[in-house]
Protein backbone atom coordinates (compact mmCIF):
# COMPACT_ATOMS: atom_id res chain seq x y z
CA UNK A 1 0.00 0.00 0.00
CA UNK A 2 2.88 2.40 0.80
CA UNK A 3 4.41 1.65 -2.56
CA UNK A 4 1.14 2.58 -4.30
CA UNK A 5 1.05 5.95 -2.53
CA UNK A 6 4.66 6.57 -3.53
CA UNK A 7 3.57 6.24 -7.12
CA UNK A 8 1.03 9.06 -6.67
CA UNK A 9 3.31 11.47 -4.78
CA UNK A 10 4.99 12.96 -7.87
CA UNK A 11 1.57 13.72 -9.34
CA UNK A 12 0.18 15.28 -6.16
CA UNK A 13 3.21 17.48 -5.63
CA UNK A 14 3.61 18.61 -9.22
CA UNK A 15 2.82 22.17 -10.29
CA UNK A 16 0.94 20.95 -13.31
CA UNK A 17 -1.52 19.05 -11.07
CA UNK A 18 -2.46 22.19 -9.14
CA UNK A 19 -2.57 24.32 -12.28
CA UNK A 20 -4.95 21.89 -13.89
CA UNK A 21 -7.25 21.75 -10.87
CA UNK A 22 -6.93 25.32 -9.62
CA UNK A 23 -10.15 26.48 -11.26
CA UNK A 24 -12.01 23.50 -9.82
CA UNK A 25 -10.68 24.29 -6.33
CA UNK A 26 -11.72 27.95 -6.67
CA UNK A 27 -15.22 27.01 -7.81
CA UNK A 28 -15.58 24.58 -4.90
CA UNK A 29 -14.46 27.21 -2.40
CA UNK A 30 -16.81 29.81 -3.88
CA UNK A 31 -19.68 27.35 -3.66
CA UNK A 32 -18.92 26.60 -0.01
CA UNK A 33 -18.63 30.33 0.77
CA UNK A 34 -21.90 31.07 -1.00
CA UNK A 35 -23.75 28.35 0.93
CA UNK A 36 -22.29 29.60 4.21
CA UNK A 37 -23.30 33.18 3.41
CA UNK A 38 -26.82 32.04 2.52
CA UNK A 39 -27.17 30.11 5.78
CA UNK A 40 -25.81 33.09 7.70
CA UNK A 41 -28.35 35.42 6.07
CA UNK A 42 -31.13 32.96 6.87
CA UNK A 43 -30.07 32.90 10.51
CA UNK A 44 -29.90 36.69 10.71
CA UNK A 45 -33.32 37.00 9.08
CA UNK A 46 -34.87 34.52 11.48
CA UNK A 47 -33.37 36.32 14.47
CA UNK A 48 -34.51 39.68 13.12
CA UNK A 49 -38.05 38.41 12.66
CA UNK A 50 -37.98 36.89 16.12
CA UNK A 51 -36.71 40.13 17.60
CA UNK A 52 -39.47 42.12 15.93
CA UNK A 53 -42.06 39.81 17.51
CA UNK A 54 -40.34 39.43 20.84
CA UNK A 55 -41.87 41.57 23.56
CA UNK A 56 -39.00 43.18 25.42
CA UNK A 57 -37.86 46.57 26.68
CA UNK A 58 -38.04 49.06 23.81
CA UNK A 59 -40.81 47.27 21.90
CA UNK A 60 -43.34 49.66 20.36
CA UNK A 61 -46.66 47.94 21.02
CA UNK A 62 -48.65 50.46 19.00
CA UNK A 63 -47.15 48.98 15.82
CA UNK A 64 -49.28 45.86 16.26
CA UNK A 65 -52.49 45.56 14.28
CA UNK A 66 -53.97 43.17 16.84
CA UNK A 67 -56.95 44.26 18.89
CA UNK A 68 -58.44 43.37 22.27
CA UNK A 69 -62.04 43.14 23.39
CA UNK A 70 -63.37 45.08 26.35
CA UNK A 71 -64.47 42.62 29.02
CA UNK A 72 -68.23 42.97 29.42
CA UNK A 73 -71.45 41.27 30.43
CA UNK A 74 -73.76 39.85 27.80
CA UNK A 75 -76.30 42.61 27.21
CA UNK A 76 -79.85 41.29 27.04
CA UNK A 77 -81.32 44.43 25.45
CA UNK A 78 -80.35 46.98 22.83
CA UNK A 79 -78.91 49.49 25.29
CA UNK A 80 -75.37 48.28 24.57
CA UNK A 81 -73.87 46.20 21.81
CA UNK A 82 -72.47 42.67 22.11
CA UNK A 83 -70.79 42.93 18.72
CA UNK A 84 -67.01 42.66 18.60
CA UNK A 85 -66.68 45.67 16.28
CA UNK A 86 -68.38 47.87 18.87
CA UNK A 87 -66.13 46.77 21.73
CA UNK A 88 -62.75 46.72 20.03
CA UNK A 89 -59.64 48.18 21.68
CA UNK A 90 -56.74 48.95 19.36
CA UNK A 91 -53.14 49.16 20.51
CA UNK A 92 -52.85 52.95 19.90
CA UNK A 93 -56.05 53.40 21.92
CA UNK A 94 -54.79 51.26 24.78
CA UNK A 95 -51.31 52.80 24.81
CA UNK A 96 -51.76 56.50 23.92
CA UNK A 97 -48.98 59.10 23.91
CA UNK A 98 -48.21 60.59 27.31
CA UNK A 99 -49.73 57.69 29.25
CA UNK A 100 -48.09 55.08 31.43
CA UNK A 101 -49.91 51.74 31.58
CA UNK A 102 -49.33 48.75 33.85
CA UNK A 103 -50.34 45.41 32.34
CA UNK A 104 -50.43 42.00 33.96
CA UNK A 105 -51.28 38.92 31.93
CA UNK A 106 -52.91 35.82 33.36
CA UNK A 107 -53.37 32.41 31.69
CA UNK A 108 -57.12 32.10 32.31
CA UNK A 109 -60.04 33.52 34.31
CA UNK A 110 -61.45 31.52 37.23
CA UNK A 111 -58.25 29.51 37.69
CA UNK A 112 -56.54 29.02 41.03
CA UNK A 113 -53.29 31.00 40.95
CA UNK A 114 -54.82 33.79 38.88
CA UNK A 115 -57.68 34.20 41.35
CA UNK A 116 -55.95 33.70 44.68
CA UNK A 117 -52.42 34.96 44.04
CA UNK A 118 -51.99 37.12 40.93
CA UNK A 119 -55.01 39.44 40.88
CA UNK A 120 -55.51 40.31 44.59
CA UNK A 121 -52.23 42.23 45.11
CA UNK A 122 -53.00 44.40 42.09
CA UNK A 123 -56.37 45.28 43.59
CA UNK A 124 -54.68 46.07 46.91
CA UNK A 125 -51.94 48.20 45.33
CA UNK A 126 -54.08 49.91 42.66
CA UNK A 127 -54.05 53.28 44.43
CA UNK A 128 -50.28 53.07 44.94
CA UNK A 129 -49.81 52.43 41.22
CA UNK A 130 -51.81 55.57 40.52
CA UNK A 131 -49.80 57.60 43.03
CA UNK A 132 -46.61 56.36 41.37
CA UNK A 133 -47.72 57.76 38.02
CA UNK A 134 -49.58 54.87 36.42
CA UNK A 135 -52.58 56.08 34.41
CA UNK A 136 -54.32 52.72 34.19
CA UNK A 137 -53.91 49.06 35.12
CA UNK A 138 -54.90 46.34 32.66
CA UNK A 139 -55.61 42.69 33.38
CA UNK A 140 -55.04 40.80 30.12
CA UNK A 141 -55.92 37.24 29.20
CA UNK A 142 -56.68 34.95 26.28
CA UNK A 143 -60.40 34.30 26.74
CA UNK A 144 -63.82 35.52 25.69
CA UNK A 145 -64.72 38.95 27.10
CA UNK A 146 -67.76 37.63 28.99
CA UNK A 147 -65.98 35.11 31.18
CA UNK A 148 -63.18 37.61 31.76
CA UNK A 149 -65.71 40.22 32.91
CA UNK A 150 -67.61 37.81 35.16
CA UNK A 151 -64.37 36.61 36.71
CA UNK A 152 -63.51 40.20 37.61
CA UNK A 153 -67.01 40.78 38.90
CA UNK A 154 -66.88 37.65 41.07
CA UNK A 155 -63.77 39.06 42.76
CA UNK A 156 -65.37 42.45 43.35
CA UNK A 157 -63.05 44.19 40.88
CA UNK A 158 -63.37 47.94 40.50
CA UNK A 159 -63.30 48.22 36.69
CA UNK A 160 -62.52 51.94 36.99
CA UNK A 161 -59.21 51.03 38.63
CA UNK A 162 -58.33 47.81 36.79
CA UNK A 163 -59.68 47.29 33.29
CA UNK A 164 -60.09 43.76 31.97
CA UNK A 165 -59.20 43.13 28.31
CA UNK A 166 -59.53 39.90 26.34
CA UNK A 167 -57.36 38.63 23.50
CA UNK A 168 -60.14 36.41 22.17
CA UNK A 169 -58.21 34.36 19.59
CA UNK A 170 -54.81 34.67 21.26
CA UNK A 171 -53.56 36.58 18.21
CA UNK A 172 -51.64 39.15 20.23
CA UNK A 173 -50.09 36.47 22.46
CA UNK A 174 -48.96 34.60 19.37
CA UNK A 175 -47.56 37.70 17.70
CA UNK A 176 -45.34 38.42 20.69
CA UNK A 177 -44.47 34.76 21.35
CA UNK A 178 -46.35 34.63 24.64
CA UNK A 179 -48.71 31.86 23.59
CA UNK A 180 -48.38 28.67 25.65
CA UNK A 181 -49.97 25.23 25.53
CA UNK A 182 -52.07 24.53 28.61
CA UNK A 183 -54.00 21.60 27.15
CA UNK A 184 -52.69 19.42 29.97
CA UNK A 185 -54.90 21.48 32.29
CA UNK A 186 -57.83 21.52 29.81
CA UNK A 187 -57.24 25.21 29.05
CA UNK A 188 -56.04 24.93 25.46
CA UNK A 189 -53.62 27.59 24.23
CA UNK A 190 -53.37 30.66 26.43
CA UNK A 191 -50.91 33.37 27.37
CA UNK A 192 -47.90 32.94 29.58
CA UNK A 193 -48.07 34.82 32.88
CA UNK A 194 -46.35 38.20 32.55
CA UNK A 195 -46.37 41.86 33.57
CA UNK A 196 -45.04 45.06 32.04
CA UNK A 197 -44.94 48.84 32.18
CA UNK A 198 -45.75 50.60 28.90
CA UNK A 199 -45.08 54.32 28.45
CA UNK A 200 -45.95 56.23 25.26
CA UNK A 201 -46.71 52.85 23.69
CA UNK A 202 -43.20 51.53 24.36
CA UNK A 203 -42.35 48.73 26.79
CA UNK A 204 -40.27 50.13 29.68
CA UNK A 205 -40.07 46.94 31.75
CA UNK A 206 -41.17 43.37 31.17
CA UNK A 207 -41.36 40.33 33.45
CA UNK A 208 -42.13 36.68 32.98
CA UNK A 209 -43.91 35.96 36.24
CA UNK A 210 -42.97 32.97 38.36
CA UNK A 211 -44.14 34.25 41.75
CA UNK A 212 -47.65 35.52 40.99
CA UNK A 213 -48.23 36.77 44.51
CA UNK A 214 -45.16 39.05 44.38
CA UNK A 215 -45.71 40.31 40.84
CA UNK A 216 -47.71 43.46 41.66
CA UNK A 217 -45.10 44.56 44.18
CA UNK A 218 -42.33 43.85 41.70
CA UNK A 219 -44.00 45.81 38.90
CA UNK A 220 -44.78 48.72 41.21
CA UNK A 221 -41.08 48.94 41.98
CA UNK A 222 -40.39 49.28 38.25
CA UNK A 223 -42.64 52.29 37.69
Amino acid sequence: RIEKWHNFLPLLTSTSFYDAHLNLIIVMMQSIASKFHHKLRQGITRRAIGASRDISVGTDLTASKCTFQQARPWHMDDSKSNLAKDNVITMPTLFPPGKKIAVFGIPAPFTGTCTTAHYPPYATLADQFKSAGIDSIVCYTVADPYSHYNWGKSMGNDFEKISFLADVDGEWAEEYELKRDYTGASLGHRSERFSMIVEDGVVKSFNFVEDAEKDAETLLGQV
